[in-house]
């Protein structure tokens, strides 16, 4: 199970799987989240286990919603990395503020 743990208004952590099955349930909580506070400075990915091309789309889509004050995201699982690197998007993933 997919779960976004709001740690405070500047971090938020994610855990378990980024994938088809699991974004769309997650972008939802996290845009309702934002909507209550704001999007955080950092996710944490630590506590991801799997991921897909849906998992990118999904931290490619939180960035692009956080255009004006970049999100940091951090422990990008290598999975997620590799698919960012054949992708061509992987300086898009790990530019920081």
């Amino acid at each position: 199970m997919n779960q976004l743990h709001v740690e405070n208004s500047q971090l938020w952590r994610l855990t378990g799987e980024l994938n088809f099955s699991t974004v769309p349930a997650l972008l939802k909580a996290c845009l309702e989240e934002a909507k209550k506070n704001q999007f955080p400075q950092v996710i944490e990915l630590q506590a991801v286990t799997r991921t897909d091309s849906a998992g990118l789309a999904f931290l490619i889509e939180l960035r692009k919603l956080t255009r004006q004050q970049p999100i940091e995201f951090r422990h990008l699982p290598a999975q997620l990395l590799s698919l960012a690197t054949v992708s061509n998007v992987q300086d898009f993933l790990t530019q920081s503020r």
